[in-house]
């Protein structure tokens, strides 16, 4: 899994959310992507789904960014580096 990989997947997912929306980068922060919660739990279903990962609702408060949830991901995944 490569951190580019889930910012696709996240990406995409703002585009269907709110087409013409600004592109996310890793310090995006959820939030200001326009991700609510009802859609927060769309996307992370997405992300374990397509990682095969876990997201416990004890581990969102610590998932603001684009990059919180790529970290995330990967520390999952057991991985250090991409």
């Amino acid at each position: 899994m490569h951190a580019e990989q889930v910012h696709v997947l996240v990406r995409d997912f703002v585009r269907d959310l709110h087409p013409g929306g600004s592109e996310p980068s890793a310090q995006s922060t959820l939030d200001e992507l326009g991700v609510d919660s009802m859609s927060l739990v769309d996307l992370l279903f997405r992300v374990e789904r397509e990682y095969d990962v876990t997201i416990p609702d004890e581990a969102l408060p610590s998932i603001a960014t684009v990059g919180d949830l790529v970290a995330y991901v990967k520390a999952a995944r057991g991985q250090t580096g991409c």
